[in-house]
């Protein structure tokens, strides 16, 4: 794996879980909604889709550290 798909996946993917986390769960749980495993199982795929696309808009369009 290259070194740019390599940081692509550790900028998005902890970005991708942590929205995963607070949006299925946290908010849901604040709110009183129940948490259902379908919806639990529908929005994980999103989010870690979400959370690459995410890394690679940050290693395209941010500057790089030197």
């Amino acid at each position: 794996m290259t070194n740019k798909r390599k940081e692509i996946i550790r900028v998005g993917l902890p970005w991708g879980i942590g929205m995963f986390i607070i949006m299925t769960f946290i908010i849901p749980y604040f709110n009183g909604e129940p948490i259902i495993l379908k919806r639990v199982l529908i929005a994980f795929p999103f989010w870690i889709l979400g959370g690459i696309l995410f890394g690679y808009a940050m290693n395209r369009w941010l500057p790089k550290e030197k």
